[in-house]
């Protein structure tokens, strides 16, 4: 049988606020009077201290059924303070019947005062008691949902029904919540939470978003096991106060800014940081998102916590924990590159590359979850890289000793010796072909005849393919030792 949608008061109250004539007709002082067994406004009363003269203001009264006065404390004895000597006075501004007023020092600020007037629910306005209406009715409608998720989610006996069930409770919830947010349409998160003194459509939205909230992290809670990891985690989760995450997010940051780290490790590892940080009342991070940055966040302050928080580190900590964005993978590949760079030839290079792919093979990934689900695995795309690399050099390797055995040198045949690199012969031969001092215009004919016909201390053949790719990129320190030659040559001319 299916199950009723469990919000439907929710859109009932949604619609009241809408069109709020619907319940304005109707006395809602009934209704209140139950929620409370006596009814009075509190003035909230802060002093100050300006010019060595005691000053004060006033706020406007909420009344006693306002969701704000469940966050007063008050004082219950206390010294005698030098401000009580303004009470009489504040109660007579306000207008307030000496034999209908009390009043109580606030726990938390020792310069407010609280006093308390009585007061008839019909003395309150229209828009008052609905904005109350709204809020208890909400209140004692959440603790309804939350008897009947229970007693469903035992009924169903079955992790399979229940999961099905919590995640048409989230999609629910989440749902109202965004179409609240339209609705309400606040300024920035901390809006969502403000109330004005006016009791409009808006504060009452407030109160109903508010509530949505409070049964998303019931369910967050109670059920953290059934929930669907691709739902959009609600603002203020119980699961960034249950984690410490905030906490942990701040000295991390703050340990990561004041590291010379490389830029480009510091933006990689900054971004899953940044997904937790902008949660907001957008609602666009999920819980899959919200569970994996956690770990990020949590295995980078264990690193703190050692002091080892460094370059290294970090890479170590992302790859394990299978942080397999396109960013780290073009950080990974252009490193591997940048350690080929200086190798003189293809058979050097593919010994390198076998030494990296066995420290990646031998490399443990410890999160059974990725970063992006639509990507492989960050050790799948490093490994498959390295073979494809690897593969690649073979090949070139197995074309030129195939080009060698077609047409083998003869006996008389020899190479002449250069105290130049590879690299440095390729930018020289470069420069004879680009003064025209060798005059051909088949540029690989020329590499190839170098290749074949010169050898260096180093390297007794030498790569074509090497040789090619050296001769159109060139390093600044192979210049300079070009540059140098060039010089010395230049000294015999003038002699």
């Amino acid at each position: 049988m299916k199950a009723k949608y469990i919000l439907e008061n929710y859109d009932r109250i949604v619609k009241e606020i809408k069109n709020p004539k619907i319940i304005f007709s109707n006395d809602l002082a009934p209704f209140l009077e139950k929620s409370a067994s006596k009814s009075y406004l509190i003035h909230q009363v802060n002093f100050s201290f300006i010019n060595n003269e005691i000053k004060y203001t006033a706020k406007k009264p909420i009344h006693s059924l306002h969701p704000r006065v469940s966050k007063l404390k008050f004082k219950e004895t206390g010294a005698i303070s030098e401000m009580e000597q303004y009470i009489p006075t504040i109660v007579n501004e306000l207008n307030i019947s000496s034999n209908q007023s009390s009043w109580s020092w606030c726990a938390k600020k020792e310069n407010t005062v609280y006093l308390f007037q009585d007061c008839e629910i019909e003395d309150l306005t229209q828009e008052q008691r609905f904005f109350l209406y709204c809020y208890h009715t909400l209140k004692k409608e959440n603790y309804k949902i939350k008897i009947i998720d229970k007693e469903r989610i035992f009924k169903l006996n079955s992790k399979i029904k229940s999961e099905e069930y919590i995640h048409q409770k989230q999609y629910a919830l989440e749902n109202l919540a965004q179409r609240l947010i339209k609705e309400i349409n606040p300024e920035n998160d901390s809006h969502l939470y403000q109330f004005s003194n006016d009791y409009n459509k808006i504060d009452c939205l407030k109160i109903t978003y508010i509530y949505i909230q409070k049964l998303q992290r019931f369910i967050e809670k109670e059920y953290k096991n059934y929930l669907n990891e691709n739902g959009h985690i609600p603002y203020r989760s119980t699961f960034v106060k249950e984690f410490k995450i905030s906490k942990k997010l701040n000295e991390v940051k703050s340990i990561l800014l004041k590291s010379n780290i490389n830029d480009q490790i510091l933006k990689l590892v900054y971004e899953p940081l940044l997904k937790i940080e902008t949660l907001n009342f957008q609602g666009k991070l999920t819980y899959y998102e919200f569970n994996y940055c956690t770990k990020i966040i949590k295995e980078l302050h264990k690193q703190i916590e050692f002091e080892k928080l460094t370059e290294e580190a970090i890479l170590d900590c992302l790859f394990v924990l299978n942080f397999n964005s396109l960013q780290l993978f073009k950080y990974l590949t252009n490193t591997f590159l940048q350690e080929l760079e200086p190798l003189e030839n293809d058979t050097q290079k593919i010994y390198s590359l076998f030494r990296i792919l066995k420290i990646y093979n031998q490399k443990q990934i410890g999160n059974a979850i990725k970063y992006k689900t639509n990507l492989p695995p960050i050790k799948k795309q490093i490994v498959g890289w390295i073979e494809e690399e690897i593969e690649y050099l073979n090949r070139i390797v197995e074309q030129e000793t195939n080009q060698l055995l077609v047409s083998p040198h003869k006996k008389d045949e020899f190479k002449f010796l250069t105290n130049f690199s590879v690299a440095q012969l390729s930018f020289f031969t470069k420069i004879l072909v680009e003064t025209n001092i060798i005059n051909h215009k088949i540029q690989a004919d020329v590499i190839r005849f170098i290749a074949r016909n010169f050898k260096t201390i180093k390297t007794e053949n030498i790569a074509i393919e090497s040789l090619r790719t050296k001769f159109h990129n060139v390093e600044s320190s192979t210049k300079e030792v070009v540059n140098d030659k060039l010089m010395e040559m230049l000294k015999f001319t003038k002699d």
